[in-house]
């Protein structure tokens, strides 16, 4: 059996752990660990010598947002039994490493020095970046956006739009926040922050972001 990991940075998404002591569950797999039925269980081909192809059973094992993908020898007869065991080995580990890693990450962001949360999105390619959905499920203080505020970004947003040029709209919001959008051909990128600045110190704020985290793509200026 071979395994894949994947694993994306969250944190704990639901209030009281299950049952079963952890929050692991199949993707592909027995959607119930007490019934009978092993559900849908693809089988995929995998060249793992050069020139020979394997033939193998891909299971999808997932606890809160890190996933592992495991391929199973396609001669190998698939069971609950087997299942369980897989269930029981990594529901729990797997549970404990992508609750640290989210908050690692989440401490991470929060020492990174950024004043502005951003929310980055490609229309050609679906790609998509923020800082604002970093933490949803604790709703931490350094993330939450007012409702007025993102509707201001909504707003920004439509007016960007509506020109159908390249452009940079900056705007000047309640509490001190400001909000920041800059379109270029189908990128789309958008930031708040709530600092007592001037015009000219949120304009070379978001630049300095922008080179931060946005190197490799190109905004006009």
């Amino acid at each position: 059996m071979q395994a894949v990991q994947t694993s994306p940075y969250s944190t704990r998404t639901a209030t009281e752990r299950p049952s079963t002591g952890h929050y692991g569950k199949f993707i592909t797999g027995p959607p119930n660990l007490n019934d009978t039925s092993l559900g849908k269980i693809p089988r995929i081909f995998v060249n793992t010598q050069g020139t020979k192809t394997d033939e193998c059973h891909l299971l999808v094992y997932r606890a809160l947002s890190a996933s592992i993908c495991l391929m199973v020898e396609g001669s190998y007869q698939l069971n609950l039994d087997f299942c369980r065991a897989v269930d029981q080995f990594l529901g729990p580990q797997l549970t404990v490493l992508a609750s640290d890693m989210g908050e690692q990450y989440s401490k991470r962001l929060s020492n990174s020095g950024d004043s502005m949360k951003y929310i980055y999105f490609n229309h050609m390619n679906l790609a998509e970046k923020s800082s604002v959905h970093a933490d949803v499920s604790k709703r931490a203080a350094s993330t939450a956006i007012p409702p007025e505020i993102v509707k201001l970004m909504s707003d920004v947003q439509a007016d960007l739009i509506m020109t159908g040029n390249d452009c940079e709209l900056i705007v000047k919001g309640p509490g001190d926040f400001w909000v920041v959008g800059k379109k270029s051909d189908q990128r789309e990128l958008y930031f708040v922050s709530q600092k007592s600045v001037n015009l000219i110190e949120v304009h070379e704020e978001v630049k300095k972001l922008c080179a931060n985290h946005f190197s490799n793509i190109f905004f006009l200026d």
